[in-house]
């Protein structure tokens, strides 16, 4: 009975083949003869082979797996790993894994040079932009001491120049140049220090006055020199008219900008202004009425100078300027533009430099102006 089954079924196959088979030979009868034999032969193989693999399944009662097949296992989830948080590259300490398990520093080819204590005198060129106080700032040391260092300085600090090479002690105080007849106890007398101070110092090579060459330099740690006022003989150098019109000792600002360069120390009083920063141009106004004594260019790094004869011992100086709109023997009221910010004559930028003297003598123009 089994066995009439399986034939019955393989029966309603087999006729299914042929049907699909009928249903080509109308297209096989269109080529000519041979082609058409060919294509039978190969047909008929290929369908041999599909009815034993068909044969071979019904025997054995193979079934194929079906998608919904409730004894097949899903796939699980892979256990919680726990959440990671967030830390921006920037923040990663330039880390890169080696392995999953391990994480090393990435190597950066950069070198930081540390500070050390310089070993002698080193030179700087001046840049555009710069001043005493922030050369000395840089490198560690007083402002006096840069003055000292380079004699074109000693004078008044706005004869810097860009292009200027500068002398860097490696210690605050003064470098001399030894002449003759000089000796290690004169020096020292000098500058307010001891012999010792001179002879200990690690960056000179002298212990007596026999070691004194003329024409080299000794640093001379803690020194300071005394400080000798810078004259300027204007252009107008008369007595004070008559019938100008007198300061009310009361100034006030020339000009607006940027404090860059303050008054000298009070005892040694290097820089006798103080130096406001600002753009080419920028106006510049009389701190209070006088007399013009200098209006126009000078020789001794001040560049375009304007002075102000107050009449009341008070004399102000407008340096650096870029232009002048007073002359000479004019009167000026408090607050009258007189000339523009400019970068003339011993000057790393645009600048005022101005000063206030009183019988001559430079005094701090901070003490004179009103808060700002």
């Amino acid at each position: 009975m089994e066995e009439t089954l399986k034939s019955s079924s393989l029966n309603t196959r087999n006729g299914k083949l042929l049907t699909i088979l009928n249903s080509l030979l109308p297209r096989a009868r269109t080529h000519p003869p041979t082609s058409f034999r060919t294509f039978l032969l190969r047909y008929a193989s290929h369908l041999a082979i599909i009815g034993l693999i068909v044969f071979a399944l019904s025997l054995g009662g193979v079934q194929l797996p079906r998608a919904d097949d409730p004894q097949l296992q899903l796939p699980t989830a892979a256990p919680g790993l726990g959440q990671r948080s967030y830390t921006a590259l920037a923040d990663r300490g330039n880390l890169l894994p080696a392995e999953r398990s391990t994480l090393v520093r990435y190597p950066v080819p950069h070198t930081t040079i540390p500070d050390r204590l310089r070993r002698g005198v080193i030179t700087y060129t001046v840049q555009s932009g710069d001043t005493v106080t922030g050369i000395a700032a840089h490198f560690g040391l007083k402002w006096t001491t840069i003055m000292w260092s380079n004699e074109h300085l000693e004078d008044n600090p706005d004869l810097l120049l860009p292009g200027q090479v500068l002398n860097i002690l490696p210690v605050d105080g003064v470098y001399h140049l030894i002449r003759e007849g000089d000796t290690l106890a004169k020096i020292a007398k000098e500058y307010e220090v001891e012999v010792a101070d001179i002879t200990d110092c690690p960056f000179n090579s002298v212990q007596s006055d026999a070691s004194l060459r003329v024409g080299e330099y000794l640093i001379v740690p803690g020194g300071r020199k005394p400080y000798v006022p810078v004259v300027f003989r204007p252009t107008y150098t008369g007595p004070f008219p008559a019938d100008a019109p007198r300061g009310s000792g009361q100034f006030i600002w020339p000009t607006q900008g940027r404090l860059t360069d303050p008054f000298g120390y009070t005892r040694n009083r290097w820089h006798t202004g103080i130096d406001i920063a600002n753009s080419k141009g920028t106006h510049v106004y009389a701190a209070d009425r006088g007399y013009v004594r200098q209006a126009g260019w000078t020789k001794m790094g001040y560049g375009v100078l304007v002075i102000i004869d107050h009449g009341n011992g008070y004399w102000t100086y407008y340096a650096h300027l870029s232009a002048v709109w007073v002359y000479a023997g004019q009167y000026v009221e408090k607050g009258q533009w007189i000339g523009n910010i400019g970068s003339t004559g011993r000057s790393t930028g645009p600048h005022l430099h101005f000063e206030v003297r009183r019988n001559n003598e430079p005094i701090n123009p901070m003490d004179m102006l009103p808060p700002r």
